[in-house]
């Protein structure tokens, strides 16, 4: 943990070459796939609807959109359909190949740091991606010169603070950051973007932060109190470590999981991704 902000992050980065983990094998290690199975597919759409709800009335009908770490392309393919104008990119080959193949949306295949486009964008979404960067506010700076004049970064990361999470759980081996709501709106200042919102959602597992690029001299204006930040970090895991053995739920989960994950098999039989998306969307 940085003392300096109480961001959170791993020292040193486990990979050789993160780019390279991410380009070929990282699908592999978390899903044990290259490309995704129905399941993940359908499990990916209905998670895309509730993005969708969350922002469409924040831009307008006909945005240029992009997703950044657009993974299977399932968001895509969704903004697609309610017509917007969206593309991906994604650094993970065979996955966004699949989204290629499968779904023929517009996907770069490209880390952050080298993506290039004539294009400017209306709106950027990132979804439990930049826990995943080495270096984020470098892609993220460089990502924001692809937006418009006004318009929005959206980010969703996890919570690290989700007091319903097994403590031992938070520490996933390919998040090289974690963040709470106080150091995700620091780091994005970092990068040169001033916080529009930026607080948990739903039974606060993620993080949902509206972002937009600041005037340089509000942002300079905009102080955060450094010390607290750590003292805030580390008060609040401890007490979600303690929280999280007191609810009686959390040794109940594994009914909830099996009896999603049933359902999202019998729901997928005999479909293509596609067919899947075209049925929910």
């Amino acid at each position: 943990m940085s003392i300096e902000s109480g961001l959170i992050y791993v020292d040193p980065v486990p990979f050789k070459n993160t780019e390279e983990f991410y380009k070929t094998d990282y699908r592999k290690s978390y899903k044990g796939v290259h490309c995704p199975k129905p399941k993940h597919v359908y499990r990916a759409a209905k998670i895309a609807q509730q993005r969708l709800s969350r922002l469409v009335d924040l831009i307008p009908s006909s945005a240029r959109c992009l997703d950044a770490g657009s993974s299977s392309g399932e968001f895509v393919y969704l903004l697609n359909s309610k017509g917007f104008l969206a593309e991906g990119v994604e650094a993970n080959m065979p996955y966004a190949e699949y989204s290629q193949a499968e779904l023929k949306i517009p996907v770069t295949i490209s880390p952050f740091s080298q993506f290039e486009s004539e294009q400017k964008f209306d709106l950027i979404t990132m979804f439990h991606v930049l826990e995943h960067l080495e270096n984020p506010v470098l892609d993220l700076a460089h990502l924001g010169q692809f937006l418009k004049p006004g318009g929005l970064f959206i980010i969703e990361v996890p919570n690290i603070l989700y007091v319903d999470m097994a403590f031992s759980h938070k520490w996933h081996p390919g998040h090289l950051f974690s963040f709470s709501a106080r150091t995700l709106s620091m780091l994005m200042k970092k990068a040169g973007f001033e916080t529009v919102v930026c607080s948990p959602i739903g039974d606060a597992g993620n993080l949902w932060g509206i972002f937009k690029f600041a005037d340089q001299k509000e942002l300079s204006s905009k102080k955060f109190s450094k010390p607290a930040s750590v003292e805030i970090n580390f008060k609040e895991l401890r007490k979600g470590k303690i929280l999280y053995h007191l609810r009686f739920w959390n040794y109940l989960k594994f009914i909830s999981k099996t009896y999603k994950n049933i359902k999202e098999i019998f729901r997928t039989r005999a479909k293509n991704g596609r067919e899947i998306l075209d049925e929910i969307f």
